[in-house]
Order: C-alpha cells, then sequence, then structure tokens
C-alpha cells in the first residue's frame, strides 16, 4: 500500500482504525486466557478451537499493526489486554459452552462494527481507506465465521447467567470501542 502520512488520513478514520486494531489487540487476548485456564481445565475441544481462532486472530492484528504509522494506535492497549485476557480466562473456568458463548458474543459485536466500518468507509475515497477496506472485508468474514462456529458448537443454549455475562460482553465491547475512538 502507498505511503500516506497520518495528518492525510481524516479524523475519523483515524479513530475508526484505531478502535479495531484495539478490537483485534483484545481478541488475541481473549484466546490467550482461554488458553491459559484451559492448562487447569485440560479440554482438548477448547485448546484446538482456541489455538485455530488465535492464529486468525494474530494475522488481523499484523494487518492492523503493518498500516499503524497511518493512525496511531490506542494508548490503551494494555488495559485492551487484561480485558481480553478475563473474557477469554474466565469463561474458561466455568465451561466448554461459556467458552463457545463467549465468543459467540464477542464476535456478534464485531460483526455489527466491522459492518458498521465498512458501511462508513464505502463513501471514503481516500487510495489507503479503499485498499484496506478490502483487508477489513476478510476479516469481517473471518470474524463472522468465528461467531457460526461457536454457535455450533454450543452443546446447549445459553441459560440466564450465561445471557447476563453476554450483556456485560456488549457492553464492555461498546464502552472498549468508544474508548478506543478517543484515546
Amino acid at each position: 500500500m502507498e505511503k500516506v502520512s497520518i495528518s492525510r488520513l481524516p479524523r475519523y478514520i483515524r479513530s475508526e482504525l484505531r478502535a479495531s486494531h484495539a478490537g483485534e489487540f483484545g481478541a488475541v487476548w481473549i484466546y490467550r486466557g482461554i488458553l491459559c485456564a484451559n492448562l487447569i481445565r485440560q479440554d482438548e475441544q477448547i485448546k484446538s478451537f482456541a489455538l485455530q481462532h488465535l492464529a486468525t486472530e494474530k494475522s488481523h492484528l499484523e494487518g492492523f499493526e503493518a498500516n499503524i504509522q497511518k493512525y496511531r494506535g490506542s494508548l490503551l492497549l494494555f488495559f485492551w489486554g487484561i480485558a481480553g485476557f478475563v473474557t477469554g480466562a474466565l469463561p474458561t473456568l466455568l465451561g466448554r459452552n461459556w467458552v463457545f458463548y463467549t465468543i459467540f458474543c464477542v464476535e456478534s459485536f464485531v460483526d455489527e462494527h466491522y459492518r458498521e466500518q465498512l458501511k462508513l468507509f464505502e463513501h471514503e475515497y481516500h487510495p489507503f481507506v479503499r485498499a484496506f477496506s478490502k483487508q477489513i472485508k476478510a476479516f469481517h468474514a473471518d470474524e463472522t465465521e468465528h461467531r457460526d462456529e461457536a454457535l455450533r458448537a454450543m452443546t446447549k443454549q445459553a441459560d440466564k447467567a450465561m445471557r447476563c455475562w453476554g450483556r456485560l460482553i456488549a457492553y464492555g465491547s461498546q464502552c472498549a470501542v468508544k474508548a478506543a475512538r478517543l484515546i
């Protein structure tokens, strides 16, 4: 992609890219949290699921980091890492269905976030944004596949406690996007 200085990208695009970068950073830490807590559970299905998805999330993060000089990353990455780790580790300690439901909730939020972002970017004619939007579309497709895979892996419907957890994930994700856009 062509070299573009930060000042040439509109502010709203830089803040959107910062939020998505922070989200992919957090996603990597979700899977690291799952894998760490799974050292206690020793569940091979969880391990396989997390390793596969971690590889995908790392590739998404690398895509954003290859272009980070164009938009500045969030100054809160340390906190996104902690939040991601806890979001992965805690449900892993509660069992397989909790893990899959957590990923379903996270990826449902990401699906909506990327849809809105792509809609916003479709009217932007900056060459970098046009080119990077194609990459974001591919990331979006991966995220929706992760969501659907997690839903298929669930062996029972979410109970009341899980649905509460899902609402907390959605609210936390909304707050994180707002904060990452700014900071």
